[in-house]
């Protein structure tokens, strides 16, 4: 039902068939009424667990949509660290104290001319998803211009030799 652009929220199932209504976890369990011989299933809210999905990202720096390679995705970084909410100055000369050196001493600096900075964000991996599906059903705009203007080689018809 999903695919057809029906949003079940609940189904009900009695001896002799089953009713699909389209409506949020909250509205079904305020609207239930109880009746002899059924049973109400209520789906479970696809975004009550949004906040727990979200990853850190770059925006518009992934890989390149399908068909069209010059609109990019989301760049999504796995990262498993736990961030404090605040950290004091003092906090932070104790904790320097504690870790070596180190390993990598940065060679740039920010102001660089060959240097990109770039924001990491919270970006829900699901929407970022459903935003780009836009951008993978392109019509290969990208690639046509080979075949509209005669394209060359083995595809296209350029000059041909002329047998004696």
């Amino acid at each position: 039902l999903k695919r057809k652009g029906i949003d079940v929220g609940v189904f009900v199932v009695d001896e002799r068939r089953a009713y699909f209504k389209s409506c949020t976890r909250e509205e079904a369990l305020a609207a239930k009424k109880p009746r002899k011989g059924c049973t109400m299933y209520v789906l479970p809210d696809p975004d009550s667990k949004k906040s727990f999905r979200l990853m850190k990202a770059v925006k518009d720096e992934g890989m390149p949509t399908f068909k069209n390679p010059f609109v990019h995705g989301n760049l999504f970084l796995i990262l498993t660290i736990e961030f404090p909410d605040t950290l004091t100055v003092e906090n932070q000369k104790k904790i320097r104290s504690l870790l070596p050196p180190p390993l990598n001493v940065p060679k740039l600096k920010e102001d660089d001319s060959s240097v990109e900075i770039h924001t990491v964000t919270d970006i829900d991996p699901v929407a970022s998803y459903n935003a780009n599906k836009v951008n993978m059903q392109g019509g290969g705009e990208a690639y046509d211009d080979e075949e509209e203007e005669g394209g060359g080689g083995a595809r296209g018809a350029g000059p041909q030799c002329q047998q004696q």
